[in-house]
Formats: C-alpha cells, sequence, structure tokens
C-alpha cells in the first residue's frame, strides 16, 4: 500500500497549498475568463462531462432542459436534475416524459476550457451548475495522475430576492452510460467510504474490452457526494424516484434501493438519484453542493494481448474506494475545481492575447473535445505509463498517427508531458517489440503506422495497415522532434534505442522527394492526390525535422548531408509548385491550389527551409478563396477542415489570422448541425459534412505552439 500512500499524501499536501493560493489570489471563475470570451456565443454542442472517448456526454441543445445530455455519437446518455423552489418544481436538465414540464429559464451559458457553466433563475432564486473536469489541469499532472477520470457537477444557490426560500435539488442517471445498448443487463451497489455516500452501477456481464462499439458495456459508473445532513439517495427504478421528489416536498415516497438485478437498462430505468434538501434561504443567501461523476473503466486498452488498466488504478493498488476517499473528498474537490478556474483564467488570457475574443471562445471549445480522445494507461510489462489516442467517430482507430499530428498543437502548448507516453506504443509496434506483451506483431513496413487497431485493442498486423507512407513517416518524424524541441533540457534519450527506425523512415521520404508520387495523405476522403504539393512539403519538413534531431545526437556529417539533400528539394518545390502568385495541388496540374498547412512545424521548429515569401503568397491567395464559413482545403470542393484551416490561419499575419478565425467563430455559432465541434464542413453553408467530436480539434491552438516555441 506504500504506493497509495504516497500518492494520496502528496495529493493532499497539494490540495492545502491550492486551497491556501486560493484564498491568499482570490482566483475565481468569471474574475478573468468570463470576460475574454464572445458574449451569448450558441456552441453547436456543450461539453458536460467529456473526460475520454467512452465518458463523453454533450448536450446538443441551446438549454440544457431542451433534450436529454447525449454521448458524442448522439445516443441518450441520460442526466436529469429538478429544484423545487417554496414548493414548486422546475427541471433544469434533461427532457423526459417523467420530469416536470415546467422549467427554470436558464439565462446564461459559458463554455470555458475545463469548466461548463450554466444559471438558471426562477422565483427569485439563482442555481448556477458547473461542470468541472479537472483532467489533464496542472492539479492534475502535479499530482502525478496524468488525468482524472471524474467530472464534478457543483450546484451553487443563491437568493436573489427579499424574501426567504426553501429549496429542494434532485439529481439522477441512469445506466445508459454504462452499456453499449440499453437491452444490456445491469447492477448496481453501494460502495463503504467513510463519510460519503457512493453509489455505482455497471453492466452484468463485464466483457472487459470485448467490443469494439463506440460506448462502453464494462467497468463501472460511479456517484459519490458527501455525507451531509438533509440527503436522500436510492438506486432504483428512476421513474420512482422523480415521481417521489414531484409528490411533496417531504418525500414520503422516496423508494428503498431496488433489489430487482440484474436486469436490462431500459427495465424500468434503474439509476443513482439523490435528493439535498438545502432548507430556507435567506435573502441574499446561498448555498452550495457537489457530486462527483467517476467512470471506472478497470481495463482501458489491450496492447497485442496485454490488457491494460488506467494509470489513475495502479497509482492506487487497484483501489478505487481510496480514489473516491481522495477525490470526493471536501479539501480534494476544492483545489480540483480551484485548478479548474487557475486554467480557464491561465488559457482564456493567454489565447485572448494571441488572438482576440473569437479565437478564445472557440479554443475553450475545443479544449475538452481534445483531451476527451485520451485515455492514459499503465504498461504493466515495461513499468512505466502511456497515452492512447482514438479516431473518434471516423474508423474509431487505435491512436492514428495523422490524428495525433493535427491535434498535437493543444498537447505541446499546455500539456507537454503526455506527448512522449503517447507515441512510445507506436514507436514499439514499428519497433517489432510487441512479443513481450504476448502477441508478436512484426512489423515490416519502410514507413510509420498508419495506427495500432481498433479501439480498444491494438492487434493490427502490418498487411491490414492504411498506407501513407509519407504521411505518416513525416509526422513521426516531426512530432518526436517536437518533443525534444519544446523540452527546456532538449532531451534525446529516449530515441536511443529508436534510431534506426527514424533512420528507416527518413531515408523513406528522402528516396520519395521531391515527388511523393502516387500516395495517401491524410486527407484521403477526397480521393488520391498523386504528386500533392501539400504532402511533399511535408516531406520536406520531416527530413529538416530529423536533420534537427541528428545535430543534437552530434551525428553532424549525416545531418549536414541531409540537408543538403533537403536545400535541393526545396528548390526543386518552388520551381514546380508555382502557379501564378500562389503554389499548386499537385505539381502536375496548373491552375489548382490546396492549403499548405504542413509548413506550420517549420516555424515552430525553426527551420530554415521555405523561404516567407511562400506563406506570404499562399496566405495572401487564402483570403481571396473565402466563403462566408470560411476557406476550403483546395479547389475540388467547397468543404474544409477546420484544424488544417486554424493551422494556416496561424501562419498568416493578424488581419489574415483574425479573418479566418472569425469565419471558424461564425460557422460554430451558427451551424444548424448539433454535434461536438467537427473539422469538416461546407464552407459555404455551414453544414456539417462528416466527423464530429474528433480530438484533431486541437488543431485550434496552433497560433499559441507557435507562440510557445518562440519562447524556447
Amino acid at each position: 500500500m506504500a504506493i497509495v500512500t504516497r500518492a494520496t499524501s502528496k495529493i493532499a499536501h497539494i490540495c492545502k497549498v491550492a486551497v491556501l493560493l486560493a484564498i491568499f489570489t482570490g482566483v475565481r471563475q468569471g474574475e478573468t475568463a468570463a470576460g475574454l470570451l464572445t458574449p451569448g456565443f450558441r456552441p453547436p454542442a456543450v461539453p458536460l462531462a467529456v473526460v475520454d472517448p467512452y465518458f463523453s456526454i454533450w448536450s446538443m441543445a441551446d438549454n440544457l432542459y431542451d433534450d436529454s445530455p447525449r454521448h458524442w455519437l448522439g445516443t441518450v446518455i441520460s442526466l436529469a436534475g429538478m429544484i423545487r423552489i417554496d414548493g414548486q418544481v422546475y427541471r433544469f436538465m434533461g427532457k423526459d416524459s417523467d420530469l416536470v414540464e415546467e422549467v427554470a429559464k436558464q439565462v446564461n451559458l459559458t463554455v470555458y476550457p475545463t469548466q461548463t457553466v450554466y444559471t438558471f433563475q426562477q422565483n427569485g432564486v439563482q442555481l448556477t451548475l458547473t461542470f468541472s473536469t479537472p483532467g489533464y489541469t496542472d492539479f492534475a499532472l502535479q499530482s502525478g495522475l496524468l488525468y482524472v477520470p471524474i467530472t464534478y457537477l457543483t450546484f451553487d444557490v443563491l437568493n436573489m430576492d427579499g424574501n426567504t426560500h426553501s429549496v429542494q435539488l434532485y439529481y439522477d442517471n441512469t445506466a445508459e452510460g454504462a452499456v453499449a445498448d440499453v437491452s444490456e443487463e445491469v447492477v448496481w451497489n453501494r460502495v463503504s467510504v467513510s463519510n460519503q455516500l457512493v453509489m455505482r452501477i455497471g453492466s452484468n456481464a463485464q466483457n472487459f474490452l470485448g467490443q469494439g462499439s463506440d460506448r462502453i458495456n464494462w467497468g463501472y459508473w460511479y456517484v459519490a457526494l458527501p455525507n451531509q445532513p438533509g440527503i436522500l439517495t436510492a438506486m432504483a427504478n428512476t421513474t420512482a424516484t422523480r415521481a417521489a421528489f414531484l409528490s411533496d416536498g417531504k418525500q414520503r415516497l422516496w423508494p428503498p434501493d431496488d433489489t430487482n438485478q440484474p436486469r436490462k437498462c431500459s427495465d424500468n430505468w434503474p439509476g443513482l438519484a439523490l435528493i439535498w434538501d438545502l432548507g430556507n434561504i435567506s435573502p441574499g443567501m446561498s448555498a452550495s453542493r457537489y457530486l462527483t461523476l467517476l467512470y471506472d473503466q478497470v481495463f482501458s486498452i489491450r496492447y497485442f494481448g496485454t490488457a491494460m488498466a488506467p494509470y489513475w488504478r495502479h497509482l492506487y493498488n487497484n483501489d478505487v474506494t481510496k480514489f473516491v476517499a481522495m477525490w470526493n473528498g471536501p479539501d480534494t474537490y476544492t483545489a480540483a475545481v480551484k485548478s479548474c478556474q487557475a486554467a480557464d483564467n491561465r488559457v482564456t488570457s493567454e489565447v485572448y492575447s494571441v488572438g482576440g475574443s473569437n479565437y478564445t471562445t472557440i479554443c475553450s471549445l475545443a479544449w475538452r473535445q481534445t483531451f476527451g480522445g485520451l485515455v492514459s494507461v499503465w504498461n504493466n510489462v515495461t513499468q512505466e505509463k502511456w497515452l492512447f489516442m482514438k479516431e473518434i467517430s471516423s474508423d474509431g482507430d487505435v491512436s492514428t498517427v495523422d490524428v495525433i499530428f493535427p491535434s498535437s498543437p493543444l498537447l505541446y502548448y499546455s500539456a507537454l508531458p503526455l506527448m512522449k507516453p503517447l507515441l512510445l506504443p507506436i514507436l514499439d509496434y514499428a519497433n517489432n517489440e510487441t512479443a513481450k506483451y504476448g502477441l508478436y506483431t512484426p512489423y515490416n513496413l519502410s514507413w510509420a503506422p498508419h495506427h495500432l487497431g481498433h479501439w480498444p485493442v491494438c492487434d493490427l498486423p502490418a498487411s491490414k495497415q492504411e498506407n501513407m507512407p509519407m504521411e505518416e513517416s513525416g509526422n513521426m518524424l516531426i512530432l518526436l522532434a517536437a518533443v525534444v524541441y519544446m523540452d527546456k533540457e532538449h532531451d534525446i534519450s529516449f530515441l536511443q534505442s529508436y534510431w534506426p527506425l527514424l533512420q528507416t523512415w527518413a531515408d523513406y521520404n528522402i528516396a520519395s522527394l521531391p515527388d511523393p508520387g502516387d500516395q495517401l495523405c491524410t486527407d484521403d476522403f477526397e480521393g488520391p492526390s498523386p504528386h500533392n504539393v501539400n504532402l511533399a512539403a511535408k516531406g520536406i519538413v520531416s527530413v529538416g525535422a530529423y536533420t534537427y534531431l541528428l545535430e543534437l545526437d552530434g551525428q553532424k556529417t549525416l545531418a549536414d548531408h541531409y540537408n543538403l539533400l533537403n536545400a535541393n528539394f526545396t528548390l526543386t518545390w518552388l520551381k514546380k509548385a508555382y502557379d501564378n502568385g500562389h503554389y499548386k495541388l499537385q505539381y502536375n496540374l496548373t491552375n489548382t491550389w490546396s492549403l499548405k498547412y504542413n509548413i506550420l512545424y517549420q516555424k515552430v521548429l525553426h527551420l530554415d527551409l521555405f523561404p516567407d515569401f511562400v506563406i506570404e503568397q499562399e496566405e495572401g491567395f487564402y483570403q481571396s478563396m473565402m466563403n462566408p464559413y470560411g476557406v476550403p482545403l483546395d479547389d475540388r470542393a467547397t468543404f474544409t477542415k477546420t484544424d488544417w484551416e486554424m493551422w494556416v490561419a496561424a501562419m498568416g499575419n493578424s488581419e489574415q489570422f483574425k479573418a479566418i478565425t472569425d469565419k471558424v467563430y461564425r460557422f460554430a455559432n451558427e451551424t444548424p448541425d448539433r454535434v461536438p465541434f467537427t473539422d469538416w464542413y461546407e464552407t459555404l453553408t455551414g453544414r456539417l459534412r462528416g466527423f464530429r467530436a474528433r480530438p484533431v480539434i486541437g488543431g485550434l491552438f496552433a497560433r499559441m505552439l507557435i507562440a510557445a516555441s518562440e519562447k524556447e
């Protein structure tokens, strides 16, 4: 139990420091962040509890009571909330037929990077409901956890008029978040934790890592809250608990825990329900309560035969009760929420200083969506922490390299410690180190892999790879160089066993330049694009990234040789790609164009490759091709990719950057398609073309990454 003792002791110390800092610095939500966001923004979907690809709950409506919360896939994960004010009941969350019809009027919604805040007002009472996800905040990183699989719901009730008001709050969730299909059977039980009330629900089968659905059906959903006076809880038919709350303020019909289990999720909808009786709240006074939502996956990833548990479980010796006791405890709750507030204030302030309010607003929306594509696990074979990223809503693949690449600006800007453990599983696979995990899967290709398998199982043979040779080799070389460059120590020791592999990838790209020929690139949904100018630019930047690593390793002769070759590649590119004031889509096609987003990392790594006039000419041309909702990806269609659009915006001057950013903001604010922030939409109509909730939206932070790289 020594690991648990060290982990909890460290967190307890951090909690005390965080609380003291909050007292003396007065860090409060809204003092900084709210004033930097564009007022009245209507997100296409609102992040509620967005923690990982499975534990991902959104509101896809203007008001929290206009619809039931949903998984990013669009299926319902029912969370319900009601408030009784002086005997009258109003609904503030969810829209099921057995909830009260009358609503407490929603008067405000604000989405910060780590928190979502709703405000409701009714009959002289104001309810502020805050969803706080400490995930990858500094607090989580400093506690050693990397990420925390929880979201806090804080209910702040304020008396706004001169009358005393009697107030009760109701919350429930069904088991929909713990099953892939509502026909599956579920079970539930209470968990004993000192001074806390803890309930959990999960599937009866518990077929860990046994299916490839976008919805999980193993592990357990927890609801935890401090045990205070005036609380009623029940694991029961939610129709009965809702009816009991609606009956009267004395809750004489409140049901006991339901013993009819296991049963189908949809059979009388068993769930976890609670009531807080706040009593009488005097004029000008307030009351606050919170609960903790936790999803314990037990196992998160199977890597070539080895099941890997969440990293937080390793730190707590698989003792979930200790984890709940710590993270639902009032000290940790206070410190974690303060950390969220501090993160929101820091990020919005930094982003605003670079790009203004519209940019800050869409970046705030992108934050949790990006981190919500990750899971962190404990590799019990190599005894180290690893991360995996899901290619959400497109192929559902594990750690797709050309999904990690566009998401990387946010990770490098604000979560650099995540990047190395995110790339290591790919390196181990490509380096033929899978035998030690139990399922030897030889990798014999001369270029980097596309992905590792279908979520949550890594088992893909090389013969079934979706080959994008220059694309993925370039991505990996650039990403690894950026890990080193953004590290203050510029440490390359972790690459020691991978040099031959990197050499193979670099040699492949060198042999394929200056013209990559007929290859797939990340924009494969558009079909083949032979002689792709933008892909060639990636190849050139990747060779530059590799020479940077060679120089750090003291391999100057080889670096000089590659630099000379790359200079010639660049000259050829400039000559063959130029087309009357801009640069082509393909070397062999005149009167074409495309977004040259692949040049971005030249700026990040400060490589001397493409002259400044290339970007200046391109950026000017993009402005001339602008549509009402943005600039298209290339001349073949009017749709765009949000991530790549913001990458090219990041390389423009302030006016050019603002022009594109304002278009993306307009799209997010006006699109009629209510899904989590898409990265593929029509620039003429603002309609969804495909994809939703993908972590690539972290590409919006490209401007922030350039700014951060200039400090190195």
